[in-house]
């Protein structure tokens, strides 16, 4: 019987030729390179399906592709035709302005332009004015509680109790809504804190006439309010709200170490807010942010809360619980007038029934605002740990303003330091209404616009100019208080349209905010 021996590495007999072997090995080598799949057990049907889902996937990704270009085109075009519309508009525009009948009207468009009626050819007396305000579209806050910790979420909603919605009118006509905080309620009152903005001509510093406050509890209870003060430097006013209810209320905080960007503690809050009905809370967190606003009050903070206007007037609160602030608008960021100023208003408010400031002339801001590194390792080469305001702008010159000049550094007034634009206009309204108290006292006749008296403010001065550098004391007498009009620059209320109209014809068409 013979015998069979396999072909192999190890089997290879030393008489089998050596070309023999060789070519058995290259048959091998051929069939895995001509049927791989047979090899591992897989037939030709399961090649197929293979196959097929290759193909599949080719045709899904080549769809996904093409159906991305087909959307970037759309987009191209649309963007393109909006260009073009947009210049023919323009243009549009500018021809008419240019030709004899446009620069004979006294006619405002915006964008959209209509046929109107040239003043100088009304003979009647002018029809009333309509006022149109243009509603916002923009949504309160970008992120939900939920984010955060249902600790905060909680205080938020105790604090959601004494947060209001208000809207004003003037007579029949609707100005302006925001929010507002119930911070008192005594003998059947109740004393809301909100923006300036409810109660003015969105154009002008001055309060509206035939003014109708609706005052939207939580629960879609509405009652009206009436104005208590105002006081349009710092945009803010109270509103009385007579109620049979007890009405919540929440007070501001007058602590000033969440201010102080030096130390280390929590930064993070939540800007409240509601609609104008039943249980429509609506809020945003964020943190402060170590920067100035860009409005005129050097008393302003910022945070990076996101608010529409209808969050104009609400409380801003820490996650301890307490309202810190009162929030305004600003498209990027959250200005807010910090607690402890509010709480100084109110004060003056009870006292004086309006709000008493020394007009010293200085418009300064905190001294690591906006300063560039060099020029703050300057200052702190030649005085360390430096902390304060630096003066901007001298408004009033005179004799005792001559000696404080841009780029001082102020540290202390009457000898007391701080360590922001927000902390000096805290101590400058205790200053001004302790020495006005005590020359009431003096005679109780007076008020503070009839008193004729002169408060001495001390300032510690730092110059560093050049390479000189020195500290001195500078004192201003102040001898006006309280200006008659708006100090600052402040946001305007919602863009709106004035139409004078007359039996459907358009006389003329104004916008203003």
């Amino acid at each position: 019987m013979e015998e069979i021996i396999p072909v192999g590495r190890d089997n290879v007999s030393p008489q089998a030729p050596l070309t023999e072997v060789i070519s058995t090995t290259s048959d091998v080598d051929e069939l895995c390179a001509r049927d791989f799949y047979n090899l591992r057990g897989v037939d030709d049907d399961a090649k197929a399906r293979k196959k097929q889902q290759l193909r599949v996937r080719e045709e899904r990704i080549q769809n996904r592709r093409l159906k991305k270009q087909r959307k970037i085109r759309e987009a191209e075009a649309t963007v393109e035709r909006a260009l073009k519309l947009r210049e023919k508009l323009r243009q549009n525009r500018l021809d008419f302005e240019e030709s004899i009948k446009g620069r004979e009207e006294e006619f405002y468009y915006i964008p959209q332009w209509r046929r109107a009626v040239p003043l100088d050819k009304v003979k009647e007396p002018w029809p009333d004015f309509e006022w149109i305000p243009n509603h916002p579209t923009d949504e309160f806050g970008i992120f939900d509680l939920k984010h955060i910790s249902w600790r905060v979420e909680e205080l938020t909603l105790q604090l959601a109790k004494s947060t209001v919605g208000l809207e004003s009118y003037s007579g029949s006509k609707h100005l302006f809504s925001c929010s507002g905080t119930t911070v008192e309620y005594l003998m059947g009152i109740g004393y809301v804190v909100t923006s300036a903005s409810l109660v003015k001509w969105p154009h002008q510093d001055k309060q509206a006439d035939q003014l109708k406050i609706d005052v939207h509890l939580p629960s879609g209870e509405v009652l009206e309010g009436s104005v208590s003060n105002v006081d349009f430097s710092y945009n803010i006013c109270v509103i009385e709200v007579p109620s049979t209810v007890q009405l919540p209320t929440r007070s501001f905080s007058a602590d000033t170490r969440i201010f102080n960007f030096y130390e280390r503690h929590s930064k993070d809050v939540v800007a409240l807010g509601r609609l104008c009905k039943p249980w429509s809370l609506n809020s945003s967190f964020g943190k402060l942010v170590p920067k100035r606003s860009q409005f005129d009050c050097e008393e302003l903070l910022v945070s990076s809360c996101r608010i529409s206007k209808r969050g104009v007037g609400g409380p801003l609160m820490d996650f301890d619980g307490n309202i810190i602030g009162m929030n305004f608008y600003d498209k990027k960021e959250t200005p807010f007038l910090p607690g402890f100023i509010v709480l100084k208003c109110l004060q003056h408010f009870n006292d004086f029934k309006k709000v008493i400031r020394p007009l010293h002339g200085l418009r300064v801001r905190t001294l690591h605002e906006d300063e560039q590194l060099t020029a703050l390792e300057k200052i702190h080469h030649e005085f360390p740990e430096i902390r304060g305001v630096i003066v901007e702008k001298v408004e009033v010159p005179s004799a005792e303003h001559s000696e404080i000049q841009v780029g001082d550094i102020i540290t202390h007034v009457n000898d007391v330091p701080f360590s922001s634009a927000a902390e000096l206009g805290g101590m400058l309204l205790d200053t001004c209404s302790q020495h006005m108290l005590e020359r009431q006292k003096l005679d109780p006749t007076k008020d503070g616009n009839q008193m004729e008296t002169v408060i001495s403010l001390k300032f510690d001065v730092k110059t560093v100019r050049g390479r000189r550098s020195e500290a001195t004391t500078r004192t201003i007498d102040v001898g006006r208080f309280t200006p008659t009009s708006g100090f600052n620059r402040w946001p305007l209320g919602r863009p709106y349209l004035i139409r004078w109209v007359k039996d459907g014809t358009l006389f003329t068409e104004k916008q203003r905010g």
